[in-house]
């Protein structure tokens, strides 16, 4: 009971939840105490008020973060996918333009040797099949082919190279 009274003189704002539910119990058919329950649950109403407004505005707020969040990473994948598109641009036209190279090498071997000597099917298909490291080579030997059966021999040898590459990385 002393402790109750003493509670009185505190402000309602300081007490505890348990202070305030007991007070209230003990008191509630006490008409001289009415007084401060009524205070007591006027306080408690507008607390309760207070934090249903809390509440409702952490809902909004985390609403309005997630849009944010999905408008950011909707964003960055567009930014994303665009990098990649124009990366694989750039790789294509890097590949395009070595393509185009290699072809226009090879054409340029054909012309060459078709001045040199009459080609036939075989002969042009045989270099449209070299790559890269072997077409240099055959460039590089371009002034030793005359004839056919020189050009023969020259693909014939760079084909045996191949074979011969192929079989030194098995026996490793």
């Amino acid at each position: 009971m002393d402790k109750l009274e003493a509670l009185e003189k505190k402000p309602v704002e300081e007490w505890r939840l348990s202070e305030k539910i007991h007070y209230t119990v003990r008191f509630s058919h006490a008409a001289e105490k009415q007084k401060i329950i009524q205070e007591l649950s006027e306080k408690e109403e507008i607390i309760q008020m207070l934090e249903e407004k809390k509440m409702d505005f952490l809902r909004d707020t985390n609403l309005a973060l997630a849009r944010m969040r999905a408008k950011f990473d909707e964003r960055d994948e567009q930014m994303v996918y665009e990098k990649g598109i124009a990366k694989g641009k750039t790789i294509g036209k890097e590949e395009g333009i070595l393509e185009g190279k290699l072809e226009g090498q090879k054409m340029l071997v054909k012309l060459v040797l078709r001045q040199r000597m009459a080609m036939n099917e075989w002969e042009e298909k045989q270099i449209d099949e070299l790559g890269e490291e072997k077409l240099l080579d055959l460039i590089q030997s371009l002034d030793a082919i005359h004839t056919p059966e020189e050009f023969r021999r020259q693909i014939h040898n760079k084909a045996n190279q191949k074979v011969q590459m192929k079989q030194t990385v098995l026996n490793r």
